[in-house]
């Protein structure tokens, strides 16, 4: 009896030890949100080399290097909803799989290009396999994190945007240097099939009770606290609620912030304020390693308080705040860090706050259908974004931008206000 006693005590140690969500399934949406952020900045970076710009005939063309952009974004847009209603249907792990081949073929496609014409299909590519990532990461979490801890672990995937954002001006400028542009996307090409893929497929389940490494004890914890539809209850809302749009509002301000702020952000450093591009690298990897800060913090008190609104709010609000006190402040350093506190609270903040409120009230098994509907929406619109304040700065200059981003947050600011009033 002694000895049966002190198994049984043996093996309810070790189910409680396992943690198979917190070293696994969040350790492999980092690298590939890593890898995805480098991939699509990359060709901006890519686009300052001459030998790329001569060969694909783009020199002097500065807007067909933008619409390599824009045809990414326009297809990002698109995809979401498609992967969204994918993931609910046939699940996240297989949707990453098939998401992650069909980028590894964007990336090769573009490194063979030998004209413009394949190169703008190959982000449209990218595009389209890329748009699994949100509403695949976010069944990932929904399905593997209790309610309480969904905070956290949104925290570390939308960190890797942050940190993709940090690092690929380095990584790209460093491979042309030693490969030359053809051999970034060969590189791409590997991290994603060498890399990326075997992970999606060994530390990929679609939920934790299909992983022989997840313990009872872990199950269990998991679905204690979940928003399901065999547990529906008044704060779960579908597509037709007021809760539902709001979300999607506050979302396209925020949106319309990251990727005004990481379009616009670089050259308003060089050309308004004079930086160096040493500077300016610095400042972007200052603004965004503070944004890997803010995430983890945001999303650990969150997780406390069960409130995320506020916090949406206060980031949007200190956003409009700094951006319209910005063309007043003459000296060129604190110029620039007032803008680095904007996008600190942008994608610091609003981002994660945003995708935790759909958490909130969005059932696990329609997660990925009502993320791909919000960021869809989002990301169609928002690619207006860097256009819309392209044509600002060249007709009333940076000031002019930075309003109509002030505006959008100011909306931001109200939509998390009401839903601050409606419990989130």
């Amino acid at each position: 009896m002694a000895q049966n006693s002190l198994a049984s005590v043996a093996d309810s140690k070790v189910t409680v030890a396992t943690a198979v969500r917190w070293k696994f399934v969040m350790p492999t949406l980092l690298v590939i949100w890593i890898v995805g952020m480098v991939d699509k900045i990359g060709v901006a970076v890519i686009a300052t080399n001459t030998q790329f710009l001569q060969e694909m005939n783009l020199t002097n063309h500065p807007s067909l290097v933008g619409l390599l952009v824009t045809v990414m974004l326009f297809a990002y847009g698109i995809g979401f909803p498609i992967w969204g209603l994918l993931v609910d249907r046939i699940g996240p792990k297989q949707c990453t799989v098939y998401g992650l081949m069909l980028w590894a073929l964007s990336t090769a496609m573009a490194a063979l290009a030998q004209s413009y014409a394949v190169l703008l299909v190959s982000r449209i590519v990218l595009g389209l396999a890329e748009a699994y990532l949100w509403p695949a990461s976010n069944a990932l979490t929904a399905r593997w994190f209790p309610l309480s801890e969904r905070g956290r672990a949104k925290a570390i995937w939308i960190n890797g945007i942050n940190i993709g954002l940090a690092i690929s001006g380095f990584v790209v400028n460093g491979l042309i240097g030693s490969l030359e542009w053809r051999g970034v996307f060969w590189f791409l090409t590997i991290c994603a099939v060498v890399i990326c893929l075997p992970m999606a497929v060994s530390f990929l389940k679609d939920c934790p009770d299909h992983d022989h490494r997840v313990s009872a004890s872990e199950v269990a914890y998991i679905q204690q606290e979940q928003l399901t539809e065999k547990e529906h209850d008044e704060h779960a809302k579908d597509m037709k609620s007021s809760s539902f749009w709001l979300a999607v509002l506050v979302n396209i301000a925020n949106v319309f912030g990251v990727f005004g702020l990481a379009t616009w952000f670089p050259s308003y450093l060089t050309g308004a304020k004079h930086f160096s591009h040493a500077a300016t690298s610095n400042y972007i990897a200052l603004a965004f390693g503070l944004c890997m800060v803010m995430t983890t913090l945001v999303g650990m008190v969150t997780d406390k308080t069960r409130r995320k609104a506020i916090w949406g709010s206060c980031g949007f609000l200190i956003s409009m705040f700094v951006l319209i006190i910005v063309p007043f402040v003459q000296a060129p350093i604190y110029d620039a860090l007032l803008v680095v506190v904007a996008i600190l609270c942008i994608q610091g903040i609003t981002t994660l706050v945003n995708h935790g409120i759909m958490h909130s009230f969005t059932v696990t098994e329609h997660i990925g259908r009502d993320n791909g509907t919000m960021v869809g929406i989002s990301n169609l619109l928002a690619a207006f974004g860097p256009t819309i304040m392209g044509a600002l700065i060249g007709f009333g200059g940076y000031s002019l931008a930075f309003a109509f981003l002030a505006a959008c947050f100011l909306v931001g600011t109200v939509g998390h206000a009401v839903l601050v009033r409606q419990g989130y």
